[in-house]
């Protein structure tokens, strides 16, 4: 799947006309749909004989146009929401089961009745809710609790952007993150010798680092929280 910083350029560019960086975007995000998708419909699709990732794939498209950035919401969990109401929408008229969402309200009826702005945003908010609920339990496994993780984060800026790059080292090394996953503890040498940055600095910033890394290798599970990590170049 696009890269965060990929997948920002190219929906600027989308939105501005550039048909190209659509055709990138839209192909660059494939997995994403797939997956999102399957989720929804509960079963394994396959490109090329599953209608509703051809319904999903138009509604990512949809999702281009409609997004709006002020709303403080990723695209990503923008997308897979209004995917969720198109494909809502395609099996109730296939007269198969509609997907119930949350309160019992489909998505497609909710806007049909004009309140689709409402309904979207409150989605959005459990969506949120839910997935700090989920993050927290993933970092009790590792021995952090989130009120912890808190009091942890670094305060000076550079300090941040120096741990949000080891995170994103660590997240992105198969070697490394398989370790962190089967030990429970931050590679530190190892670390240090990719980075360069001082082992102290490493101990010091363990909890920060590995909550970060969980997020980036977990990335289309937390949308919301990867959205605010933006290391700078």
């Amino acid at each position: 799947m696009l890269p965060f910083t990929d997948l920002e350029r190219e929906l600027r560019r989308a939105r501005s006309g550039d048909e190209a960086a659509r055709e990138r975007l839209l192909e660059g995000l494939r997995p994403f749909v797939l997956r999102a998708a399957a989720q929804i419909c509960r079963r394994r699709l396959e490109w090329g004989i599953d209608d509703e990732l051809s319904v999903a794939f138009i509604a990512l498209n949809e999702a281009v146009d409609r997004y709006r950035e002020e709303r403080r919401v990723p695209f990503l969990a923008f997308a897979r929401l209004l995917i969720k109401s198109r494909l809502t929408d395609y099996l109730r008229r296939q007269a198969r089961a509609p997907i119930v969402l949350d309160g019992g309200e489909t998505a497609a009826g909710g806007e049909a009745a004009g309140a689709w702005e409402e309904h979207w945003i409150n989605e959005a908010a459990l969506e949120r809710e839910e997935e700090i609920k989920e993050f927290s339990n993933l970092l009790n496994s590792f021995g952090i609790t989130f009120a912890e993780l808190v009091k942890c984060s670094p305060k000076h800026g550079d300090t941040r952007q120096v741990l949000l790059r080891t995170a994103r080292v660590l997240a992105q090394s198969p070697d490394l993150a398989a370790r962190l996953f089967r030990t429970k503890k931050l590679p530190v040498l190892e670390l240090a010798r990719l980075t360069g940055v001082h082992p102290k600095t490493l101990e010091r910033g363990r909890k920060y680092i590995i909550a970060v890394a969980l997020i980036w290798h977990y990335c289309q599970d937390f949308l919301y929280l990867c959205s605010y990590l933006k290391p700078e170049a």
